[in-house]
């Protein structure tokens, strides 16, 4: 039975419906005037007023529902809600299904509320409640009652981000989930963020969620291929592309995934990048850098026309001295650092108070262009070349120009002072270099021998040689007096500069157009380190007073602070050999470190900052292996021609013997004791008090490497290169079992703590884990890429370290036996690993002629933070493209 009107309200009625939802509300009007006054009833025209008429009926009905919520923040919440019910459609809005099992119980609550007032409706059944579908009863809702209006109208962008998320993740449903139509790339950074913003706004759907989430887990394993990818590319590339593959290692951790390989990258980044500092500020190219003899300052001459002063340590800008508008060429300090040389394009040498950066006074005299500046050693006077041909000299106090050297044929530009300060040395573009005695002014030595313009002299710090740099291409060491050329070096591949040499004249610094620093021994030219990192010319060089860094000035318009050893993920850097370090030990107590090197020499170092402490033993051969005594000083060592020593702790032989080359040696737990490994085969174990022949213990078949003691001293672990680790009873020299199954030389060996395992290194590439007891090898530790040459059982029995020709020191579970972590990476092969007595550090050995001690947990954060303190640039967008980065990373670098 239907209703009836009251004479002239439908009229009304009709009248009211004026607006775009006239149906829908009509339609929601009538219902209500249903339920308001009954079948078969008339409704009158107070009746029609009191539900609030076309438009606001439905109105009415929202606020009288959110009224009785009484939820304690208000209609907010309610709006919350409700906006999950709404979404746009081709930049329409639209009423949105909402699976009913999304709702927490409090957003039932609303929910349920409003479909008691009939806003919204359900297929909820009994029992499916699950399953089960919401959405609102009329659109109107969304359009007419304006809070909700006003929420959508606030939110719109919000619901057009939902809406275009859900589409995707219906195309991935409609798809049966391929993984084709999961998302990528930026498209994926979005939809992230876009989630984030959902979740927290309560309006995020289940399957919108479940998109991100499966593409989230495919992105994962991809980019953890790209981070392992990026990982193992730095491992070959550091050496020759620092930077680079420090901003590699920071993407690949910090972008993809922070994979073992790229931590790998990240530790061989950080010990192959020499720069500590880059020192910004020109605005043109930077002609030369001077350190102060504290080692507190550097200046640099800049064709800005300024130069600068910056504190050495941190690269901070200290003053800036203008020059005029002319550019400036040179710059040296005043022996005492008190007082600033520059040389420029006005033809004046300038003297500068460094404290304050006021000038003191200027140098004139000179009718052309500036090269370069000198200060004396005595810090009296100031020289400096020209182009007109001739050198000058003034007094420095007074200003006075009191000699003119003439003598070249071209321009004059590299000038250095004898380290007495009787000599001056000048090279010019007439290819020759001239020796000065500066009591007559007369030419003593003339240099000849380069094909193209020499620009860069200095002398060696006790004055018997002098190095010079060419457009030839070349560096050359000469004798200062004779003339005679001692040395020839090459390798550079564009023009040599000025060449700087090291304190104590063992290492000569060259710089070159070719963008790199090249560091080389003065003894016989070999390469010690290439300085990369500049982008342009490097034009000048200079050592730091302590010798262990270098500064460089630069066309790319910067200087840069290098680190002659750079540090990578060590604690402690122990650096003083000539060649590799083939063995480091620990000391009983743990305060100190003993290497064993090829350069002929074993020495005594400090465990907490790798400074000597301890004598230098010089047997003269290589020296292949030593071990320190579990208690007091004694140390034993051997070397390639066969000598077998134990010393005391001020290096005087307790006894010596000669045999066939010892490769290995290790004191028994008790010290009483000492094990060898030699070359004829056999493992002998000597007295420690006279060397005698205890036992002589044979069975392998080629040489026998290093041995180690079980923890009880009653057994031990012997090596060979026959590809066997053999098992002996110390009491009687008996053989307990034959280690098989390596493919290659068996390097190293060490027992558990509970000498129920032994594990084995071989250069096979892998390591291997046996019972100790039956022979019976329990599994092979693989991840290495090249011959592990050493391992050691941790204190606690809980893992185990290797170190490898790959150059990295990995740890291992003991337990399962799988890889935990790489802790560190030499610049070469690691000879030697072993445990500090507190299991907290490790120490290693190094063909790279280094000693580190490493923390067995290292601080990945901390690393990272080093690592962008050296980099001073992005990557552009075709070096991401090559390694599959995302060509828009979240913050950056």
């Amino acid at each position: 039975m239907g209703m009836s009107f009251a004479p002239g309200l439908v009229e009304t009625i009709v009248d009211d419906t004026g607006t775009d939802d006239a149906l829908p509300l009509l339609a929601y009007l009538l219902q209500e005037l249903y339920f308001a006054c009954g079948p078969g009833s008339t409704v009158i025209e107070e009746t029609y007023r009191q539900l609030g008429g076309v438009a606001g009926a439905l109105a009415r009905q929202a606020d009288s529902t959110v009224a009785a919520l009484s939820t304690p923040d208000g209609i907010d919440f309610a709006l919350r809600v409700l906006l999950r019910f709404v979404t746009l459609e081709e930049q329409e809005l639209a009423r949105r299904p909402v699976r009913l099992s999304e709702l927490t119980d409090r957003e039932r609550h609303v929910v349920d509320a409003f479909i008691d007032a009939r806003l919204i409706r359900s297929d909820a059944a009994e029992g499916m409640a699950g399953d089960a579908y919401a959405e609102v009863t009329h659109e109107a809702l969304f359009r007419q009652w304006a809070p909700l209006r006003q929420e959508v109208e606030a939110r719109a962008e919000r619901l057009r981000e939902r809406a275009e998320l859900e589409r995707w993740a219906a195309d991935w449903e409609r798809s049966g989930h391929s993984a084709d139509y999961l998302l990528t790339g930026e498209r994926l950074a979005v939809a992230q963020r876009w989630l984030v913003a959902l979740e927290e706004a309560g309006q995020a759907s289940a399957p919108a969620r479940a998109l991100v989430e499966a593409s989230q887990r495919r992105d994962l394993a991809f980019l953890s291929r790209v981070s392992d990818s990026i990982g193992r590319q730095v491992l070959t590339s550091a050496a020759t592309e620092p930077e680079r593959a420090l901003l590699l290692s920071l993407a690949a951790l910090g972008e993809c995934a922070p994979t073992p390989a790229a931590r790998r990258g990240l530790m061989a980044a950080l010990a192959a990048g020499h720069t500590r500092i880059r020192l910004d500020g020109h605005a043109d190219t930077v002609r030369d850098i001077a350190w102060s003899a504290d080692g507190r300052l550097l200046a640099t001459a800049s064709r800005d026309a300024t130069a600068r002063v910056y504190e050495a340590e941190s690269g901070r800008s200290l003053c800036v001295l203008p020059c005029d508008g002319a550019m400036v060429e040179s710059v040296s300090f005043s022996p005492d650092g008190v007082r600033l040389a520059t040389a420029g394009r006005d033809q004046v040498v300038r003297v500068w108070d460094v404290a304050s950066g006021e000038p003191v006074r200027q140098l004139t005299g000179a009718g052309d262009i500036g090269r370069q500046v000198a200060w004396s050693p005595d810090g009296s006077r100031v020289a400096a070349t020209f182009k007109d041909q001739v050198t000058r000299v003034w007094e420095a106090d007074t200003g006075q120009l009191v000699q003119e050297l003439r003598g070249h044929t071209g321009d004059v530009w590299g000038v250095a002072w004898s380290p007495d300060g009787s000599r001056l040395a000048t090279a010019s573009h007439d290819r020759t270099v001239i020796v000065w005695d500066l009591a007559t002014g007369t030419a003593t030595t003339t240099l000849t021998g380069h094909t193209e313009f020499v620009e860069g002299i200095a002398w060696s710090p006790d004055g018997a040689c002098l190095a010079t740099g060419s457009g030839d291409h070349t560096a050359r060491i000469w004798d200062a007096r004779t003339g005679a050329l001692r040395l020839l070096l090459r390798g550079h591949t564009d023009y040599v500069w000025n060449p700087a040499f090291s304190p104590d004249g063992r290492l000569l610094a060259t710089p070159s157009s070719d963008r790199t620093v090249r560091i080389v021994r003065t003894e016989d030219g070999k390469e010690v380190a290439v300085l990369r990192g500049h982008t342009d010319t490097v034009w000048t060089v200079v050592w730091s007073p302590s010798g262990t860094q270098l500064a460089t000035a630069s066309t790319d318009g910067t200087g840069r602070v290098w680190d002659l050893q750079p540090r990578g993920a060590e604690s402690v850097l122990v650096r003083g050999h000539d060649g590799p370090v083939n063995q480091a030990v620990w000391s009983g107590d743990g305060t100190r470190l003993a290497t064993a090197s090829d350069d002929g020499t074993a020495r005594v170092w400090s465990a907490d900052s790798g400074a000597p402490a301890g004598p230098v033993t010089t047997p003269g051969e290589r020296v292949w292996s030593l071990a320190w005594a579990p208690h007091g000083d004694r140390i034993a060592l051997s070397t390639a021609d066969g000598l077998f020593r134990v010393q005391d702790g001020a290096g005087g032989t307790v006894f010596d013997l000669r045999g066939a080359p010892v490769e290995g040696c290790s004191w028994s737990p008790d010290a009483r004791r000492i094990a060898t490994g030699g070359h004829d085969g056999t493992v002998r174990v000597l007295s420690a008090v006279d060397g005698t022949e205890l036992r002589k213990l044979t069975g392998h078949q080629d040489w026998v490497g290093r041995v180690a003691w079980s923890p009880s001293g009653e057994k031990l672990a012997s090596c060979s290169d026959d590809r066997t680790c053999r098992l002996w009873d110390t009491s009687d020299g008996s053989q307990l079992t034959v280690l098989r199954g390596h493919d290659n030389y068996v390097e190293d060996a060490a027992w558990s703590p509970d000498e129920t395992r032994v594990a084995t290194a071989s250069g096979d590439w892998t390591a291997a884990v046996w019972d100790a007891t039956t022979g019976r090898r329990i599994d092979v530790l693989k991840g290495h890429e090249g011959r592990v040459r050493a391992l050691a059982w941790s204190p606690d029995g809980r893992r185990i370290a290797t170190g490898s020709d790959d150059r990295t020191v990995r740890l291992w579970s003991a337990t399962t036996l799988e890889e935990l972590a790489v802790i560190g990476v030499h610049r070469d092969k690691v000879m030697s690993v072993e445990w500090s007595e507190d299991g907290t550090r490790l120490l290693t050995a190094s063909a790279d002629g280094t000693a580190r001690v490493w923390p067995a947990n290292p601080d990945y954060d901390r690393l990272e933070a080093r690592a962008r303190g050296r980099v001073f640039r992005t990557l552009d967008e075709e070096e991401r493209r090559q390694h599959l980065l995302p060509p828009n990373p979240a913050g950056g670098q």
